[in-house]
């Protein structure tokens, strides 16, 4: 199986970057590209649902929260819609200075490809969270 890590260092309040991720309203602001014209649903407990879907991509993220510590961390069962295979990313969020360092560990991967594709969408991802709060 392979994984990934990626970081990114938010310029806003650990407790505003965990609405970021938890509110369905904000995710959809930023978590994929305008274009794509995100609808996102969120259900922040555990075993909630973690969706964010585009129909004119023809994409869904289908997650389960699998454990929450708000403002802290999220884990994921991880789901593209239509797949059988689920893997696991886990967001956490430290106080660093006046900033929130993000890093998100996702693991069960079971080719390089894959991995590959998730680095790419999570870094893209994590970038547009780090504009949102540019000064």
């Amino acid at each position: 199986m392979f994984e990934l890590t990626e970081g990114a260092l938010v310029a806003a309040s650990v407790d505003v970057v965990w609405a970021d991720f938890t509110d369905a309203t904000r995710l959809a602001e930023w978590f994929w590209p305008p274009r794509l014209e995100a609808e996102t649903a969120v259900d922040a407990r555990p075993l909630g649902a973690w969706r964010v879907h585009s129909a004119i991509a023809g994409i869904t993220v289908e997650a389960r929260i699998l454990a929450i510590d708000s403002p802290h961390s999220l884990r994921l069962e991880w789901r593209w819609a239509g797949e059988d295979h689920a893997t696991d990313a886990e967001i956490a969020l430290e106080e660093a200075a006046d900033a929130t360092r993000v890093i998100v560990r996702h693991s069960g991967f079971v080719t390089a490809a894959e991995r590959e594709n998730h680095v790419e969408g999570w870094s893209d991802c994590l970038q547009r969270l780090v504009d949102r709060y540019a000064a």
